[in-house]
């Protein structure tokens, strides 16, 4: 009967990965029928979020291409941030090159900043923390994890409890390297409560692991027992890696402490099997550390030595897997430059293309002021005739200016609707009074033109009559 719940946990968290990997299959045959770019974007940033659900790390590059390739195109900033983000989360999990994957977060921090998407910017803060974690920086690690949680989401959104958990585990985890248990264990029941709400298994593994080592450097052996055993349970319906590490590295340790030797023996076979069969060296190397370990505890020498052997080729292969990773990580990020390059290369296309038009509508509008000059010496002497001109030509003018200056506005008034109106209302207030001047400049000169006219005329007519008279 005791076996009972353990079985239907384990059905529940079965299904669970089951029909997440339908989720991951269903966005990809969408991603196939879809055409729209933007749509395309959405769809492959969404296959990417459901397999980092399931800690599947091995992130295919060419959904990153093709999400920054889209971004570039569209020229949408959130866009960028999110394909900047992934290239990040790409190097740092895929390939281990941490230093390549703060210079993407750094790119892409500004830009969602720019889009004012708080969810990309607590994401992205969350990585650099986490980043600076594994470079032992607590300080600029907390920092952005302080950051990301300022920039939580609202309440409102269905991202705001997947961005607020990774901020308390993040907070907590930052309070165990501190040793300030109490803070760390509120945030670690906190991550665990959400968790709960988002139905999301690994970040309740996550947070049973972290109330598990709190508990266990408190000394609060039976509380921490309870955690580990929840966690353990859940990690054994799993089938990614990821998660195994960070747990086994607390709960074997805990097993060894409270004497539980015959324990530590079975969950280190565990972690073998598993690790023997996967592809990932990295699992392979801390398992036969635990092996080990196990037998160095048992004083079985000859076993302790040939695992100690097995470890060092094992550091060897991971060695050789690094410089593969360097290489491959290498080309990835020439790939990225053509792309970016690329991208530039248009921008600067469509900007000269841009400054073309500019010159001439210049030339345009200067070349009708000095039409308009011309003929109306000769053509035009209709007082309404100027003024419905001077209105075509200041309208012409506002927003030729407005054109040129819109960038620049744009830039200084950091995108603020208001900052903006103020600015087109001041220029307007300029150009108003200016045209006013002109128009009533071109009025009077029209007036006293047209006096000249007439007085040529009447001349004229005099001599003509003058003429016919004489003749007569």
């Amino acid at each position: 009967m005791k076996k009972k719940p353990l079985y239907v946990l384990l059905l529940l968290l079965s299904n669970f990965i089951f029909s997440q990997s339908k989720t991951i299959d269903s966005l990809k045959i969408l991603l196939e029928k879809t055409s729209n770019p933007k749509e395309r974007f959405n769809v492959t940033n969404e296959i990417l979020i459901e397999r980092d659900k399931l800690l599947l790390y091995d992130i295919d590059a060419r959904y990153l291409i093709q999400l920054l390739k889209i971004a570039q195109r569209q020229k949408d900033d959130g866009m960028l941030a999110t394909s900047y983000n992934w290239i990040g989360y790409y190097f740092s999990l895929s390939k281990g090159d941490n230093t390549t994957a703060l210079e993407y977060y750094f790119k892409a921090l500004p830009l969602s900043e720019k889009a004012n998407d708080k969810r990309r910017i607590s994401s992205i803060c969350f990585d650099i923390g986490n980043t600076y974690r594994t470079f032992q920086n607590d300080d600029e690690s907390i920092k952005y994890i302080q950051k990301g949680g300022k920039n939580l989401p609202d309440k409102s959104s269905k991202m705001y409890d997947y961005m607020l958990v990774q901020y308390q585990r993040g907070k907590s985890g930052y309070f165990v390297d501190k040793k300030q248990l109490d803070s760390a264990s509120y945030y670690a029941q906190a991550s665990e409560q959400t968790a709960k709400r988002l139905k999301s298994k690994r970040f309740l593994i996550d947070a049973w692991n972290l109330n598990a080592k709190i508990n266990d450097l408190l000394d609060e052996n039976e509380l921490a027992n309870v955690f580990y055993k929840k966690a353990l349970l859940a990690i054994d319906s799993s089938k990614t890696q990821g998660i195994r590490w960070p747990f086994y590295n607390n709960y074997i340790p805990f097993l060894y402490k409270t004497n539980r030797i015959q324990d530590a023996k079975i969950q280190t076979d565990n972690f073998w099997k598993q690790a023997k069969v996967s592809n990932n060296n990295v699992a392979k190397l801390i398992a036969n550390g635990f092996k080990r370990e196990l037998f160095d505890k048992l004083h079985q020498t000859d076993s302790a030595y040939y695992y100690s052997r097995k470890e060092a080729e094992y550091d060897n292969l991971i060695f050789n897997q690094n410089n593969l990773n360097t290489i491959q990580a290498l080309a990835m990020k020439e790939q990225l430059r053509i792309i970016e390059e690329d991208a530039k290369k248009s921008e600067a296309n469509e900007v000269q293309k841009q400054n073309l038009q500019y010159i001439f509508i210049a030339i345009g509008i200067l070349t009708l002021i000095i039409l308009f000059l011309l003929l109306s010496r000769s053509f035009i002497t209709n007082t309404k005739l100027i003024q419905f001109f001077g209105v075509f030509g200041l309208l012409i003018v506002f927003e030729f200016l407005n054109l040129l200056l819109h960038p620049f506005l744009e830039k200084i008034t950091h995108h603020s609707p208001i900052l903006m109106l103020l600015a087109l209302v001041g220029i307007a207030a300029l150009l108003v009074p200016l045209h006013h001047k002109v128009e009533h400049w071109a009025t009077a000169k029209l007036v006293e033109k047209n006096k000249q006219i007439r007085l040529a005329n009447a001349k004229k007519t005099i001599e003509k009559l003058n003429v016919k008279t004489e003749n007569n």
